[in-house]
This record gives structure tokens, sequence and C-alpha cells, in this order.
């Protein structure tokens, strides 16, 4: 694999970066992954790299500047901290940025997004030039982003835990209602395991359900860049 911290441009500044790519491919389809409140953090690297290993070019956007958040007050300070236009600009010109590198290809991009970010991710979705093909949400609170659905471009799949306070089954109900309703192509599903820990665990301590959430994530990423 082929890793590289860059910088790419946002509005008025510059945001930083973590790219890791296959070393052989020449283009391969690409994927912005958006970390949860702690950032850019070993185990959203690791979850980068095995994204690699399947043959994807994968981004996670240094969304706190270089700052990785040492205990659970930090990481939520970190999040109150950043706002609602400085998250979507470093997404939307993220999401730009991979799409315009020479070994990605351009028409087949996707966005996963954990936590609060995948909001962020939903914002992607209804960009009117080259959408994402593909939206992958974890624990994502989608009751705040439900007005977003009916300009959705892009096939959605959402991981929800059942007992996530954060995310009531009723909200989840609703997101699921309103894909159906406006015609959105997508699948949501519901587990008894925290989904958070696909991101915050060791690869050697993810539950067989989270195993087979990410086996879905991969099947879903699958199917729509090879469609």
């Amino acid at each position: 694999m082929v890793i590289d911290w860059i910088r790419y441009p946002g509005r008025g500044r510059d945001y930083r970066g973590y790219v890791v790519r296959p070393r052989v491919a020449l283009t391969a389809p690409a994927v912005l992954l958006l970390p949860d409140r702690w950032g850019l953090s070993p185990q959203a690297k690791r979850r980068a790299d095995a994204l690699a290993h399947q043959g994807y070019v994968v981004m996670v956007p240094d969304i706190y500047d270089g700052h990785v958040p040492q205990d659970e007050e930090d990481a939520r300070h970190r999040m109150q901290l950043l706002t609602h236009r400085d998250g979507l600009d470093r997404v939307i010109t993220a999401v730009h940025w991979l799409r315009n590198q020479a070994y990605t290809k351009a028409h087949r991009t996707a966005v996963i997004g954990f936590g609060e970010l995948g909001a962020f991710a939903l914002h992607a979705g209804t960009e009117t030039v080259f959408p994402p093909v593909a939206i992958v949400l974890f624990a994502t609170p989608v009751a705040r982003a439900l007005d977003l659905v009916p300009q959705l471009r892009s096939a959605v799949q959402a991981h929800f835990s059942k007992g996530d306070p954060h995310v009531p089954l009723q909200d989840v109900q609703k997101f699921q209602e309103a894909l159906h309703r406006h015609g959105i192509s997508g699948e949501v599903h519901l587990y008894d395991a925290p989904v958070q820990d696909l991101l915050s665990s060791d690869a050697s301590e993810v539950s067989p359900e989270m195993a087979l959430a990410w086996e879905r994530t991969l099947t879903f990423l699958q199917s729509h860049f090879s469609g």
C-alpha cells in the first residue's frame, strides 16, 4: 500500500488528510471515510487500511487538525467545536479532491460516515455534479437529516444499534420510511451490538455482528462500484 499525508484546498484554507491506496492499481474507486468523534485515530487509520486492501483509494480527513482526543470528554468537546459550516466544507472539498486524482475513478466514489459526521456524508449525497454512488452510515443521528432525503442522489446503506440512546428506533424507522417514500435505493440494518465498535475496536475484537456489518458494507460498495 501507498500511504500519504496530503493537504487539500477548502474555503479559505487548506485541510489535512490521510490517504492510503493500493500500490499496483492504475485507477481505483475512492472512499471518503469520515471518522467518529475520536477523529483521525489509529483505529480510523486501520479501518482505512482495511478498505485499501480491498482495492480502494481511501481518504480520512483530519477533522481536528492534528489533535487526537485523549478521553471521552475531550472527544465530545472537539466535536462540539466543529461547526456545521466547517465540517461540511471539509467533507465536500475532500470528495472533490478525491475525484480529481489521477489514481481514482471520478464516477466511482463513496462516503462512509460514523456517528455525527455521517450527516455530512448525506450532504455529499445531495451534490448535483458527480454525487457519490454510495453512502454508508454507522450510528448517525438521522432525525436531523431527514430533510436531506428528498435531495439524495446516492444509494444509502445505514447501520444502527437497537439500544443506541442517541438514535432512537423511531428515528431509524422515519429514516427508512423517508428513503422508501422518495424512491432512494437503500438498506437499513439493526444490531444488538454497538455499531460504533466497528471503528473503535481492533479487527480481532470486533463482534460477529459487526463483522457482518462490515461484510455488508463491502458488498454494498462493490455492487455500486461495479454497477
